[in-house]
């Protein structure tokens, strides 16, 4: 999920009221889904490690709800027109994405495919950093894109010099390094370092110059700030890359869905629209539902892969399993463009300067 802090700056009519909250929902919303979830999720990461792997299970429960809760998107009604008149980058990109995994697939290049995987990652879970954050400076009438930039640029650096700190130990990417040179990965991480201090050193400076503007961040905005970074501590502590980028997709996953309910649960306060779009809000304004639903679609993730692993058809899982991450990724990039005006119009002020109270039909006031 991206965000970008000048084009969600969408014009909005009516009393403000709520945008001068700093919180996107609430103190315990936020720090529960947002800037927390680095560490909340640390007791699974325990459990599993050291109780019984079976609680590895639970790692399901947030994958790929997560993955699926994509797809909640094409049942807007809104959009239809969206996906008809640009149905080549809605369908056929998918297609063109599963036909050239296939294709490697079948001429057996996984290194090819995992290390595409791993650096599309960190910048995916960055760039949704980068989406929530620009969300908290809105809500605090920021909107100089200075700022974007120079908070963008910061997290993004420091995120890959973090993912790379034991880049050696990642199964593909790590041999792939060393078959150039002893050397490659060294300078490599000396190279995302001076990049992430130069990153730094630029943030500092607009953050010092907000505050001489008075538009310093507010609480909320500093915390997340700091998991937006933070995300990326279990490559500082784990031994294995591969390990260390389950464990922090944890926390990306958490935010993603935090975000998708909000969304949907702000923008759907009415069970009306097509059959599709009810469902999105039955499942939104329900907690109950929403959770059955989340689990039901874990488990059964988790069924088919202990199947098939039993079956001896372990990698058929894995790779449908990596085709959907991939997928994932590319209609991620297309559902959150901000810079298309109707996403800007239909995500941005549920997000950026949303009232508890307002009407139902707040979207019409949008220009």
């Amino acid at each position: 999920m991206t965000a970008d802090a000048q084009t969600l700056a969408v014009p909005f009519t009516g009393t403000p009221s709520a945008s001068r909250r700093r919180w996107i929902e609430s103190a315990g919303f936020d720090s529960g889904f947002f800037a927390f979830s680095p560490f909340a999720v640390l007791p699974l990461v325990f459990l599993t490690a050291v109780v019984s792997p079976r609680f590895a299970l639970l790692f399901f429960l947030l994958a790929f709800p997560h993955y699926v809760s994509t797809f909640a998107f094409f049942f807007w009604d809104e959009y239809r027109d969206r996906y008809a008149t640009r149905w080549f980058a809605f369908f056929a990109g998918p297609v063109l994405i599963a036909v050239a995994y296939w294709t490697l697939v079948y001429f057996q290049v996984p290194r090819i495919i995992q290390i595409v995987l791993f650096s599309w990652n960190i910048f995916h879970v960055s760039r949704q950093s980068c989406g929530i954050l620009s969300i908290y400076r809105l809500r605090a009438g920021v909107f100089d894109v200075r700022s974007k930039v120079a908070t963008n640029a910061a997290i993004i650096a420091g995120s890959f010099f973090l993912a790379f700190w034991n880049i050696e130990t990642h199964p593909q990417f790590g041999p792939a390094l060393a078959e150039l040179s002893p050397l490659a990965a060294p300078m490599v991480k000396i190279a995302l370092g001076a990049v992430a201090l130069a990153g730094g050193i630029a943030l500092a400076t607009s953050l010092f110059e907000r505050k001489r503007a008075g538009r310093a961040p507010a609480r909320p905005e500093w915390l997340f700030l700091f998991a937006s970074i933070a995300i990326f501590h279990p490559y500082l502590w784990m031994r294995n890359s591969g390990i260390a980028t389950a464990v922090m997709l944890l926390p990306h996953y958490l935010q993603y869905l935090g975000l998708v309910w909000l969304l949907h649960r702000r923008k759907f306060r009415e069970r009306i629209g097509s059959t599709p779009q009810q469902i999105v809000q039955r499942l939104s304004a329900n907690a109950g539902l929403l959770v059955t639903c989340i689990v039901g679609v874990g488990m059964s993730f988790a069924v088919a892969e202990s199947v098939l692993r039993h079956s001896g058809h372990a990698s058929v899982f894995e790779n449908i399993y990596l085709l959907l991450a991939f997928e994932h990724f590319y209609l991620d990039g297309l559902i959150w463009a901000f810079r298309d005006p109707k996403v800007r119009s239909s995500i941005g002020p549920w997000l950026t300067r949303y009232e508890p109270n307002a009407p139902a039909n707040i979207a019409a006031t949008v220009g």
